[in-house]
């Protein structure tokens, strides 16, 4: 079973002596997860009966930056310990129209937090692992396997070797196994991500392979990651959202599009020339 909102918390806590303004937040963020997981540092301030400024330094005596990226990483540990129909539940007590435009809006405010944390030079130095590796593998499971579709796709046009792998373990094993220096890999490690998801980003990092990871929390894959990026995975129904990590997706296509536009554009060109040739799309 995964590590729980406390421990994780008290492991963030281990070995140090909060103030005690910092305690009585820690104490509610360790009751209350399904609340403050939603909450901006303001809301927390007010339950709690402290300022906001002491909210923020509560997310960095944690080890973050302040309380967005805190509260990014909490709600997806958070999320990460329900089931789907808890989530759907959970989903339910936010809005009151999770179809539609309530998702929509959802989504909408989602993108808002990921643009408030996103780290550009995360964004860059991914870009730049694929777009140099020699070969590269993409892992994802369930629903993070469209995402994970749209960058080997998109990484391929622009003319990178980088293969989705989502089949059967053990095709993703060998695919893993020949990767080496020089190499990259990109996991998807987003709410239920399978095991051997995780344990084959750890392989091929062993291995010498660039790690970069889009998860929606802190583990040790991520802890592991040349590249980390933070996504949120809430979202108006049963299922993480993954419109998050699709933006990621396309920000990262860009930087390799962006840093080197010549290659790029041979490469769409002559796939452009390929698909006329072939009538796979029509002049």
């Amino acid at each position: 079973m995964g590590e729980t909102v406390i421990s994780w918390i008290d492991r963030l806590v281990t070995g140090r002596s909060p103030s005690p303004a910092t305690e009585r937040v820690v104490a509610e963020l360790r009751a209350a997860p399904d609340q403050c997981a939603f909450r901006t540092a303001q809301q927390v301030a007010d339950v709690v009966g402290v300022n906001v400024a002491t909210v923020t330094r509560t997310a960095q005596f944690l080890g973050f930056s302040g309380w967005p990226a805190f509260v990014l990483d909490y709600r997806g540990q958070y999320l990460a310990t329900l089931t789907a129909d808890r989530m759907l539940s959970s989903s339910g007590r936010q809005d009151d129209a999770v179809r539609g435009a309530g998702s929509v809006l959802r989504d909408m405010r989602a993108l808002g937090a990921l643009a408030e944390v996103l780290d550009e030079r995360s964004i860059d130095r991914g870009a730049e692992l694929i777009r140099t590796a020699r070969r590269g593998v993409v892992l994802a499971t369930g629903s993070f396997a469209g995402p994970a579709t749209q960058l080997s796709h998109g990484a391929q046009l622009l003319g990178c070797d980088l293969m989705l792998h989502v089949g059967a373990a053990s095709s993703q094993m060998t695919a893993v196994r020949s990767l080496g220096p020089g190499d990259v890999v990109v996991s998807f490690n987003i709410w239920k991500t399978a095991e051997v998801v995780n344990q084959l980003a750890l392989l091929a990092a062993d291995r010498g392979a660039a790690l970069i990871v889009v998860g929606d929390r802190t583990t040790p894959v991520t802890q592991r990651a040349d590249v980390s990026i933070t996504v949120p995975s809430e979202s108006a129904g049963s299922l993480p959202s993954t419109v998050p990590a699709v933006s990621v997706v396309q920000a990262l296509l860009a930087g390799v599009a962006d840093s080197d536009r010549a290659t790029a554009e041979a490469s769409l060109r002559e796939v452009e020339a390929l698909w006329r040739s072939m009538g796979i799309v029509a002049d």
